[in-house]
C-alpha cells in the first residue's frame, strides 16, 4: 500500500519538525554552555542541573499525555505544548539569573514531551499499519537531524548572535510550528 504525498506533507513532516526541535533542545545546551559560563556566571552543577530539569518535566509529563493524546488528539495536543516550549525558549532568553534559566528549561522539557508520542499517535491514525515501520524511523531521524541541528549550525549562529539570540530565534520558531500542526494537519 503507497502512502498519498499529501498525508506526508500535511501529517508527516509537521510532526517530524516538531521532534527535529525537541532534539535541538535537548543537545542545544551543551553548545551554548561556555557562553552560559561567561554571560550567567554558571558553574557545571547548574549546566547539569538545567539538563537535568528539561528530562525531568519532559518524563513527568509522559502518564498525563497519553490520557491526553486519546481524549483530544495529536495535533491538538502538540500544538498546544508547543507553546509552552515557545514561552520557555524565551523565558530562558530573557534570564537574567539561574531561577529564569531554569523555569525555561522546565517550560521547555514540557512543552516538547508529546513531540514523539504525538507523532507516533498521528502515524497510527493516518498512515497504513505496514508503513508505520518506515515512519518510525524517518520521525528518528529527524529528532538525529535535530541534534545535529544544535551543534555546527548553532554554533554557527553564534558568530551572528548570542546565546540569548540563539534562544529567541528557536522562541519564534517553536510558535511557527505550532501555529502549523494546529493549522496543517488534518484534524
Amino acid at each position: 500500500m503507497k502512502i498519498h504525498p499529501l498525508t506526508v506533507l500535511r501529517v508527516f513532516l509537521p510532526f517530524a519538525a516538531g521532534y527535529f526541535f525537541s532534539y535541538l533542545y535537548r543537545v542545544v545546551n551543551a553548545v551554548i554552555a561556555p557562553d552560559l559560563i561567561a554571560d550567567m556566571g554558571v558553574g557545571p552543577s547548574t549546566l547539569g542541573m538545567l539538563t537535568a530539569v528539561y528530562f525531568i518535566t519532559f518524563a513527568s509529563f509522559q502518564l498525563p499525555l497519553g490520557i491526553l493524546l486519546d481524549r483530544f488528539g495529536p495535533r491538538k495536543v502538540e500544538a498546544v505544548l508547543l507553546l509552552f516550549a515557545g514561552l520557555g525558549a524565551f523565558i530562558f532568553a530573557r534570564a537574567d539569573g539561574v531561577a529564569g534559566l531554569v523555569a525555561g528549561r522546565a517550560f521547555i522539557g514540557f512543552g516538547v514531551s508529546a513531540c514523539l508520542m504525538a507523532a507516533f499517535k498521528a502515524y497510527t491514525l493516518w498512515f497504513p499499519k505496514e508503513k508505520w515501520p518506515l515512519v518510525y524511523g524517518f520521525q528518528m531521524a529527524a529528532g538525529g537531524l535535530g541534534a545535529l541541528a544544535a551543534t555546527s549550525p548553532v554554533e554557527a549562529a553564534l558568530g551572528f548572535t548570542d546565546w540569548r539570540g540563539v534562544f529567541t530565534w528557536l522562541a519564534f520558531l517553536t510558535l511557527l510550528m505550532a501555529a502549523a500542526i494546529l493549522l496543517i494537519v488534518p484534524e
